[in-house]
């Protein structure tokens, strides 16, 4: 019951804060086209300003989203991107920078007048340990940095789930550092206009929802609460030896209608299907 007002408290505390895009607020956001949100409304991009959640089970390709991510915010303005170094956080064992490079060479292929872009170059990676690491590099490393001319656009952070997971066995701890963690990422989203992606893992469910694809997301309300959209990662069943189909679905999103759709991932990097 403690842990349910404690919640409670958090929640209504800030509730004022927790950030909800209006289309109002659209026109003065830069926009960064993400192909696999194609739907008929014509609406493909995400939004700077904003915090969006990637979900998935493990080895569902979170982290090659997030790659690909990292990718396509270099990209120039009149290509779809948003012409910015991005900031990657990873929290779990080491970058996967053979897979990164590769996935840039066939983008470089795919992209003739983009080939003379060094990718690598704009991307800024560090590594975090805990979640109080993580806290401190948002709240102190990152203002500094977003000061300086040509400042970074883009936050990724592989996994938050899992930094919360791995290491307090006390709820209540847990709740106060994702308070902590949820209000730094806000605040670049909200007071830094970040675009800001976040990994998250799905709890072990039960087999009934399993079967019904109601995986949960890790983290509760409190973290819910901040998202401006969540999408959701997820294999297809195949008996094929290809490469495994997966589907990418919009769960809620203040600015973005409801999509589904189904990619690859290769050698050739994230391909829409």
């Amino acid at each position: 019951m403690a842990s349910a007002l404690a919640l409670a408290k958090l929640t209504k505390k800030n509730t004022n804060v927790f950030h909800v895009l209006s289309d109002e607020k659209l026109p003065s956001r830069q926009k960064l086209t993400f192909n696999l949100l194609k739907n008929s409304s014509g609406n493909d991009s995400i939004y700077t300003g904003t915090i969006t959640e990637i979900c998935g089970e493990s080895g569902s390709g979170k982290t090659q989203l997030c790659m690909y991510l990292s990718i396509c915010v270099q990209k120039p303005i009149d290509a779809g991107g948003l012409n910015s170094k991005v900031i990657y956080i990873h929290s779990e064992g080491d970058f996967p920078i053979k897979r990164f490079l590769q996935m840039v060479n066939a983008f470089k292929i795919n992209n003739p007048k983009l080939q003379n872009m060094k990718f690598s170059d704009n991307l800024i990676l560090k590594k975090v340990f805990n979640v109080n690491q993580l806290i401190y590099v948002l709240q102190k490393g990152l203002p500094d940095l977003l000061k300086e001319p040509n400042s970074p656009k883009v936050l990724i952070i592989d996994s938050v789930a899992a930094l919360l997971r791995s290491e307090y066995d006390s709820w209540n701890e847990r709740l106060s550092l994702l308070h902590q963690l949820a209000n730094e990422i806000w605040k670049l989203a909200n007071i830094f206009g970040m675009a800001v992606f976040c990994v998250n893992q799905v709890s072990g469910s039960n087999k009934s929802n399993q079967i019904k694809g109601l995986d949960i997301p890790s983290l509760g309300l409190l973290w819910s609460n901040i998202l401006t959209t969540r999408l959701k990662v997820s294999r297809k069943p195949s008996e094929s030896t290809g490469p495994t189909t997966r589907a990418l679905e919009l769960i809620f999103s203040s600015y973005h209608p409801h999509v589904c759709n189904n990619f690859l991932i290769s050698e050739n990097g994230v391909e829409l299907l």
